[in-house]
């Protein structure tokens, strides 16, 4: 079955009037695109302080698309053959000391320790004084008798400089018979709701290159992979979470609960443990409640892993435990990469150029359908976006923003219509008087 030849001619002028109409716009959907990004520019810098805004974006800001992936899609790790906690919950010096020694006989490869000892205890009782004399006597000679010990540091950032210019140790008595390495997370939050995503590995203290705790650890242990992990020159690292310790409490998603083999107090004392979970491991002790069945906040942070990842309302992981997810990611070599800045945003503006010339036609060819198809477009595009970016994140660990093209995706369709509806017209009229005044006063000038 043929054609008319005049439908064909009618289809061909129309396919015509398409490309000439559509090859127009390319240069004003630079115009339209400039508008677009001005108004989210301008958008994004007014200070809304709002009572009914605020709980919103209260429970929003801690949110990044990722997390689904850490707390949802990632199936359940392995438990770690490298790594084992161990709770020091409330000890003594002298308890501590004595729990080392145990530790001790079963031959660890290192022991990393998530507290400070600053000063020795004193008490005006010379009878308590006495004890706790003795427990810093006893602290140290464990710590003597440790082959490889890591104990935390601090660093002092100048304000001015915002460069380190001091380090925080332990007691000299202790940080004889050890290594140290600084405190590496970045928290963001405030009292019980800290929230741990980013970790740095290394610093520089008077030129001179100082490790983080969990690289210090890790270094000990595996040097060759820390040199790799040094050597990929971030000032910050995505902390890539493994798992949390066995604790059963709520707030964890089913598949962070069994990635480490962590001892309670009373089970190292009591040598309730398997002696391989020690020979030649990792050992990374800290606080992790008075006992781990202890759902205490203290020393706990929110992560991607926690299973409420809108609106946070319990923290998930002890910082001990963070560390340790640290150094797994060391040892495994498995880095989240982070798309650089000027990636992003030309992605990001070649996106939102395409989008803005196809609204940009349809706004000026689809009038009737132009409020559906557009909000349909938008929804499906943000859709998309975010099922491209967990799918890339989960398989790759390859982490880019896509919040400015979501923006731009969900406000173009009403941006477009203002540009079309109301700018450009008034911009034309602008330009039409402008061109009739020159017209008039020539005119004049000529006679």
């Amino acid at each position: 079955m043929t054609l008319h030849k005049c439908q064909k001619t009618r289809i061909l002028k129309s396919n015509e009037t398409f490309s000439m109409t559509f090859k127009k716009l390319f240069k004003e959907s630079f115009v339209v695109m400039a508008w677009v990004l001005l108004f989210i520019w301008g958008l994004s810098n007014i200070n809304i302080n709002s009572d009914i805004l605020n709980p919103i974006s209260k429970a929003f800001e801690d949110f990044e698309l990722t997390d689904v992936v850490f707390s949802q899609l990632r199936e359940n790790p392995t438990v770690s053959s490298d790594i084992t906690m161990v709770n020091i919950g409330n000890l003594n010096r002298e308890e501590l000391a004595e729990m080392i020694n145990i530790i001790n006989e079963y031959k660890p490869k290192v022991i990393g320790i998530d507290a400070f000892f600053r000063k020795p205890k004193h008490s005006e009782d010379p009878y308590m004084d006495s004890l706790l004399v003795a427990g810093d006597s006893a602290l140290s000679r464990a710590f003597a008798k440790t082959e490889n010990l890591v104990l935390v540091s601090e660093n002092f950032e100048n304000v001015s400089t915002n460069k380190i210019d001091s380090v925080g140790y332990s007691h000299s008595m202790f940080v004889r018979y050890s290594k140290p390495g600084f405190a590496d997370m970045i928290t963001k939050g405030t009292d019980h709701f800290k929230s741990a995503r980013h970790c740095i590995p290394k610093d520089t203290l008077n030129g001179k290159l100082i490790l983080s705790f969990p690289s210090m650890i890790a270094y000990i242990y595996a040097p060759q992979k820390v040199k790799r992990y040094l050597s990929r020159n971030n000032d910050t690292e995505i902390i890539n979470f493994q798992g949390n310790i066995d604790a059963r409490k709520e707030g964890v998603s089913a598949n962070s609960k069994i990635f480490l083999t962590a001892l309670d107090v009373n089970q190292v004392f009591d040598r309730q443990f398997d002696p391989s979970v020690i020979k030649d491991k990792i050992i990374i002790m800290g606080f992790m409640g008075e006992s781990l069945e202890d759902n205490t906040w203290e020393d706990k942070f929110c992560t991607p892993l926690n299973e409420n990842y809108i609106g946070r309302t319990l923290p998930d992981m002890y910082g001990v435990v963070v560390h340790a997810n640290i150094v797994a990611m060391i040892l495994k070599e498995d880095y989240i990469n982070d798309m650089p800045f000027l990636w992003n945003l030309g992605i990001g503006l070649v996106f939102i150029f395409l989008n803005v010339w196809l609204f940009s036609w349809l706004h000026l060819n689809t009038a009737e359908w132009w409020d559906g198809i557009s909000m349909i477009i938008a929804l499906i595009g943000v859709l998309l976006l975010s099922m491209v970016t967990l799918a890339i994140f989960n398989l790759y660990n390859y982490k880019f923003d896509i919040t400015l093209m979501s923006v731009a995706l969900l406000l173009s369709a009403n941006l477009i219509e203002l540009y079309w509806g109301i700018i450009k017209p008034l911009y034309n009229r602008t330009k039409e008087k402008n061109v009739s005044l020159q017209s008039n006063n020539k005119t004049s000038d000529s006679i």
